[in-house]
């Protein structure tokens, strides 16, 4: 695809009142992460609810919302333009199971913090998340350094890579090398490091057959309630979900 995205804005709102936006015309969608409380949308004629912890991307259109008073509400919301159609539902959820679902909400707080998004890089991530099996492409292309990198560790995984060393690798400082993994990636080196970790030992336990204790001994683990914490912050389930216990 290759479309260019253009942050519009972004804002975290907390009330204790109920709201209600009568319907209006919008031209852009907007991810949106309801922290608490309950809201009933309406887009171009379809009408979903939203619950605490919903996660998901709203499409243009005609749109209007409620949230109820039942209790305290608060969401944070990020607004962009793209100038081809990221898809033809009306809102889409991100499941709560999925693995993904920390690095998006993390993607958009930082958004959000920034107060935007000039190259468009953390919406492209953002999106490359929401639908990883439509949208490949969409954004600037990856810096040919963070390319190298990225090839570096995605061929050894396992390995204890420093951060020193790829910035070297890549020709790079460490702060150009942070910035590039931030800016084009939305993580740090470190959180990439982790979740290429992570993603290598549930590939080992489904597909290989190795077990739970297995998987954090061949990745250095000093114990296995070690590996399964951080297992578990990464890709957010036990490793005993991919593999039984042992």
């Amino acid at each position: 695809m290759g479309q260019p995205l253009h942050y519009i804005s972004s804002n975290r709102v907390r009330f204790h009142q109920e709201l209600h936006l009568r319907p209006r015309r919008v031209n852009h969608y907007r991810f949106l992460f309801v922290e608490t409380g309950h809201g009933e949308f309406r887009i171009s004629g379809e009408e979903f609810e939203v619950q605490s912890n919903w996660l998901g991307l709203l499409s243009p259109g005609l749109r209007e919302n409620r949230y109820s008073d039942s209790k305290p509400v608060s969401y944070l919301f990020v607004e962009f333009q793209s100038s081809e159609r990221l898809t033809d539902r009306r809102a889409v959820e991100f499941e709560e199971q999925d693995p993904q679902r920390t690095a998006l909400i993390a993607l958009l707080k930082t958004i959000h913090v920034q107060r935007g998004d000039p190259d468009g890089c953390l919406l492209a991530a953002a999106v490359r998340l929401m639908f990883p099996e439509v949208v490949q492409d969409v954004g600037p292309a990856l810096d040919v350094r963070l390319q190298k990198v990225k090839r570096l560790i995605e061929a050894a995984p396992d390995r204890n890579h420093r951060i020193s060393e790829l910035a070297e690798t890549a020709g790079l400082s460490e702060p150009h090398l942070r910035r590039l993994f931030r800016t084009q990636l939305g993580m740090s080196p470190k959180q990439y490091l982790r979740r290429a970790r992570m993603e290598f030992a549930q590939r080992l336990m489904q597909q290989e057959g190795l077990r739970v204790g297995e998987a954090a001994h061949l990745l250095g683990f000093a114990s296995v309630f070690q590996f399964s914490t951080q297992y578990r912050q990464v890709l957010g389930h036990p490793p005993s979900e991919d593999r039984g216990a042992g």
